[in-house]
């Protein structure tokens, strides 16, 4: 089914001849994709049709599919979290660049290849977790030691007083709590 030519790039030439179809791993490098904060746990497959649109459009209908390897916001571990992305891309040479829609996109017929990889690109992106968490019941890093909660109980207390109330909580544990009398007996707005 690989027709030879890079994945996320389609032959417009070759397409005019009739439909391309491509299927095999993409290069793994975040680089490559420019992601950030994750990496790929191994080399992403990819299966994708490209066929001519209407008006010298193009369709290009597929899946990506792959693991991520991410760090967990709550206990900062590794794991791992499987992507399937389905697709469907058209490009139209009527659609002005910057104006392109939902999977809709801008289409230069002049150009002698259509690059697809940043369409692709946001999908992956949009597929991936905004906060990954290892599982949902991850208890977390303890605030106070950075214990692993998940592995093991620390001794710290949750409940560590706030600094910026201690000057009322000398006063309550001083006896002098309730007993001060209003200034004016009178307590009313009258303004």
């Amino acid at each position: 089914m690989n027709s030879g030519f890079p994945a996320g790039r389609v032959d417009l030439d070759r397409l005019r001849r009739g439909p391309v179809e491509w299927s095999g791993t993409l290069s793994a490098g975040p680089a490559a994709w420019g992601l950030e904060g994750s990496a790929f746990a191994g080399a992403p497959r990819m299966s994708y049709r490209a066929e001519p649109g209407g008006h010298g459009g193009v369709r290009i209908v597929g899946q990506l599919a792959t693991t991520l390897s991410l760090t967990c916001r709550r206990c900062l571990g590794d794991m791992q979290w499987p992507v399937e992305v389905e697709f469907d891309f058209r490009f139209d040479p009527d659609v002005p660049e910057g104006q392109e829609g939902e999977g809709v996109f801008a289409l230069d017929p002049d150009a002698p290849v259509l690059d697809f990889s940043g369409p692709l690109r946001e999908e992956l992106v949009l597929a991936s977790p905004e906060y990954p968490v290892c599982r949902d019941d991850c208890l977390g890093l303890c605030p106070i030691c950075g214990a692993d909660r998940n592995e093991s109980e620390c001794e710290c207390s949750s409940e560590q007083p706030d600094p910026r109330w201690e000057v009322l909580r000398e006063l309550v544990s001083g006896g002098q709590a309730g007993t001060a009398a209003p200034d004016d007996a009178d307590d009313s707005n009258d303004g």
